[in-house]
Parts: structure tokens; sequence; C-alpha cells
């Protein structure tokens, strides 16, 4: 059984996409990341068997479930460091009877929904995939059995998480596999190539909506 599951915060103003809100103002930031998190419950409600979406804090359960229907199913996120929350993804994803799990953020929201489906496909002859992302991280990853040790003493939220869990891989003797590199939206020059890419893609109809909802958001923040 292949499970998708997805980390979300909640969409308050203050404490989510931060950097971003520096250049158009804190509520419009989390409105910004309000619509990411909606398109790609949209965008990824058909992969997998089955669909975690992991949210956070643990009293957003009701604002989550307006967003997610009945095509994902609600955990709250564990407790603990990033890297005890991803592990107790994987840990509990496994105990339900996955026999490959792929975890995503929400920060890509125009991730491409083939690498997914190629992540997943590759899961069956390497025992972690990683979906590199530009700042050093990654945006996807995926097992076919949980390890903890391997998000132990990892510096997230750094350049060199990706390369820390690569020396990780090969330290407990799992094989890597990767994924094509994307990106992630933190900042504002980030949402605009965002948006530019938004601006040729006409294929993706909830991509088209997603561009159509961020329009309206920059157009009631103040000029930069």
């Amino acid at each position: 059984m292949e499970v998708l599951g997805m980390f979300a915060k909640h969409w308050r103003a203050g404490e989510v996409k931060t950097r971003l809100g520096a250049a158009i103002g804190l509520p419009a930031a989390a409105a910004v990341h309000h619509q990411f998190v909606r398109s790609a419950v949209k965008r990824f409600q058909s992969l997998g068997d089955r669909r975690v979406l992991a949210y956070a804090p643990a009293d957003a359960e009701q604002s989550f479930a307006t967003v997610v229907g009945d095509a994902w199913q609600l955990q709250s996120q564990s407790s603990g460091s990033l890297g005890d929350r991803i592990s107790h993804f994987f840990t509990t994803a496994m105990a339900g009877g996955a026999t490959k799990a792929l975890l995503i953020g929400s920060d890509s929201p125009n991730l491409p929904t083939a690498y997914l489906q190629q992540a997943f496909s590759q899961l069956e002859r390497c025992d972690v995939v990683l979906g590199p992302a530009e700042d050093g991280g990654y945006c996807a990853i995926g097992m076919n059995s949980p390890c903890e040790q391997l998000f132990t003493d990892i510096s997230w939220s750094t350049s060199d998480v990706l390369t820390q869990t690569l020396a990780r891989c090969h330290a407990l003797g799992l094989r890597p596999l990767q994924t094509p590199t994307w990106y992630d939206v933190d900042t504002w020059d980030d949402l605009q190539r965002l948006q530019a890419d938004l601006s040729h893609d006409d294929a993706d109809l909830d991509l088209r909506q997603l561009r159509t909802e961020l329009s309206k958001i920059l157009a009631d923040c103040p000029p930069l």
C-alpha cells in the first residue's frame, strides 16, 4: 500500500511564511500559505492508496477538516523536533500497513505530480528516495521501512540537510535515490518565480486556480 503524507502548519499570521511576510505583510503571507495547502490537497488527492495530512498545531484539526474533505485522513503531528515528527510519520504509516510512504511539505505548491509518482516507483529499487530542494533541504522523502536513526542529529532548516541525510543513509547502509531538484517558496523572490512559472502553465486547472488566488491576495498588498 502506498501512503502519501503532507506536513502543513495552520495559516495563522505570524506563524507561517514569516520571511515572505517581511515583504508583503504577515496576514498576506499566511493567506498565501493557506492557498498552497488548499492547492496541494486538491492536486495530489488521487496519489497513493491513502493520503495523510499531518497538521500542526494540534488544535487546528477543524480548520484543516474544512480543506481536505474525504480524500485525506487528518493526523496531528507528533511532538519533538522536525526529525522526530518525520520519523513518527513513517513509523505510523508502516504500522498502518504502508509498504511505501512518501512525505512532502506544503512549500512547493507546483511540484509536478510526476515527481511524486516517480518517487513511489523508485522505492521499488532503493530504501530512501529524496526530492532535493534548491535551498539544500528536500521537498519530498520516501521510505519503504521506518528508520529513526536517519532523522537524528540533522541540522534542520539549514542548507546541509540533504547532504547530511545522504551521508546518514550511507552510514546506515540504506540505498538512496533522488528525484530531480525542485524549489520551495519561502521569500518574495521565490513567490515571484512561482508566479512566473504559473503564468506559463495552463494545463493544470488547480495551478491556474492557485495563480488566480495569489493574484487576489497580492492585489490587496501595499506596493513594494
